[in-house]
């Protein structure tokens, strides 16, 4: 039995659209520890900061952001341990997470030094509108867990603001911290 060209590109469409959603899938499932994990520091250095005095936060702030990046880190060399060849070349691909960490971290603080708000509200909010927009950004290129997630944790921390910017600390763990960890279970959905 011959078969038709139009059944051909048919049939290699489909393959491609298989191809393409088991490699989201298998990203996916491969980025759902590190939003746990972020989840969790987000989550415990929000709650800390709504519970203790402004001078207080570096001392723990510092060693969660610390253990992020190296926790980070430690997951990706772990993702790419199956991967055949040198081991110094999975270390690679894992360095490029303390680089986008570093560059995040370095364009948040940046902002706020160069703003200098005068109101705690904005500086707490504005990590997490920047998180909401670096997930929008990638949902965009195709990932759309990632825009649910930014979009998420847009609204949560929006909502802070405009009810309860005395709390916006509370709202801003609810957020990035419940939405991290709510995306991490979605994303190890296939």
């Amino acid at each position: 039995m011959a078969i038709s060209e139009r059944n051909a590109a048919e049939a290699l469409r489909d393959v491609r659209d298989v191809q393409r959603r088991t490699l989201l899938a298998k990203g996916y499932g491969l980025a759902s520890p590190h939003l746990a994990l972020s989840g969790v520091i987000w989550a415990a250095g929000y709650v800390a900061t709504g519970l203790t005095p402004p001078e207080t936060w570096p001392y723990f702030w510092l060693p969660l952001a610390l253990a992020g990046a190296l926790g980070s880190f430690a997951l990706s060399v772990r993702a790419t341990r199956a991967v055949p060849g040198d081991p110094a070349a999975r270390v690679a691909p894992a360095s490029r997470m303390l680089w986008m960490i570093g560059a995040s971290g370095t364009f948040i603080v940046s902002t706020l030094l160069l703003f200098q708000p005068k109101d705690i509200v904005p500086a707490l909010a504005f990590p997490a509108i920047f998180l909401a927009y670096i997930y929008v950004l990638v949902g965009a290129m195709g990932a759309s867990r990632y825009l649910w997630i930014g979009t998420g944790i847009f609204a949560v921390t929006a909502l802070g603001l405009i009810l309860m910017p005395q709390a916006i600390a509370f709202w801003v763990a609810a957020a990035g911290g419940g939405g991290l960890l709510a995306g991490a279970l979605w994303m190890r959905k296939p």
